[in-house]
């Protein structure tokens, strides 16, 4: 699960001069069958994909919405969220970090289906089956990590989502749950669809099929920002990555990503980023070929190397997590 302004989202359709993106999330998956990333992160607007995914928290806290459901959690803490769930993250902590495991689609069929569980752990509330996934974590892991055969590493990803069976509880959504869930799945699509022309909260409400006030409750639920809040932050995403890999002025990027004047587009920066559009990207610049050892002002993602240092810290987390 990455910030939108690393990811490759599916191309929804062409919205004046650039090409937008719906809040479905494209993941790339190789003959690993597994897609394995350690990252610390500020923020993860709201999104969904085919793909289901295991989080554990590296470092910090982390508070989380999937479907419309609030979750926090703290360090050494798992969550697994199903295919096609929209959630989204916000670190509750400076340096808050975390490991994602995003389980291709091509390993399951019709006959073997993708796991639909309900499932999460809790600080100091160590069970045995909750053991078992996190040393299947580490098992897998270490075999990445090392580049060992591939049917050790296949057998393993079956051996964790194995684990995680057996530890959940199989979860049956109600009909009304995922009808709303379509709907605000709608109104995401649209947003990110329209950002760069006049949109109100109506306008998503009816295209969504939802009245204004339950649409309202709805997406502030799954979103945790008001309708208006929320517009500013997937603009301002557009804004950050054209402001990253293009040369237009930031006059015209702030009028592209629907914002209608350029101090609108500086006050959205100063606001959620600590800094200027101009100042973003010259730091941009100045920062291009060096490894980066801390998250940068401005931005929400900073990937970590997968490595032995990082096996060894959730083999510490899982022991601190099993003392009583």
């Amino acid at each position: 699960m990455f910030p939108f302004s690393v990811t490759h989202p599916r191309q929804a359709m062409q919205s004046g001069p650039h090409t937008v993106n719906s809040g479905y999330e494209l993941i790339a998956f190789d003959a690993e069958k597994l897609n394995v990333f350690a990252a610390e992160v500020r923020y993860c607007e709201p999104h969904w994909h085919p793909a289901p995914e295991l989080i554990t928290v590296l470092s910090g806290r982390f508070s989380m919405v999937v479907g419309q459901q609030s979750i926090d959690l703290a360090c050494g803490e798992m969550l697994y969220i199903n295919a096609e769930e929209v959630h989204s993250l916000n670190a509750e902590e400076s340096g808050s970090q975390l490991l994602t495991v995003q389980f291709s689609p091509g390993l399951f069929d019709e006959l073997h289906p993708a796991p639909s569980l309900q499932w999460r752990t809790h600080a100091r509330q160590s069970t045995d089956s909750e053991g078992h996934v996190a040393q299947r974590l580490m098992n897998l892991l270490a075999l990445l990590i090392d580049n060992r055969a591939p049917f050790q590493r296949i057998a393993a990803i079956y051996m964790l989502l194995d684990a995680l069976v057996s530890a959940g509880e199989p979860t049956l959504r109600e009909e009304n749950s995922l009808r709303e869930e379509a709907m605000i799945k709608e109104g995401i699509d649209y947003i990110n669809q329209h950002f760069d022309q006049p949109l109100t909260l109506g306008d998503v409400a009816r295209h969504a099929g939802m009245s204004y006030s339950w649409f309202s409750r709805l997406f502030k639920k799954v979103s945790r920002h008001n309708f208006k809040e929320y517009l500013t932050l997937v603009r301002l995403n557009k804004a950050r990555t054209l402001l990253r890999d293009t040369r237009t002025p930031i006059t015209d990027i702030s009028h592209s990503c629907g914002f209608q004047e350029h101090k609108y587009l500086i006050a959205a920066f100063n606001k959620y980023c600590g800094l200027t559009p101009t100042e973003y990207r010259k730091r941009y610049i100045s920062r291009q070929n060096v490894v980066e050892s801390e998250l940068a002002l401005g931005e929400d993602c900073l990937c970590l190397p997968l490595n032995h240092q990082l096996l060894a810290r959730l083999a510490f987390n899982n022991q601190s997590q099993s003392v009583p």
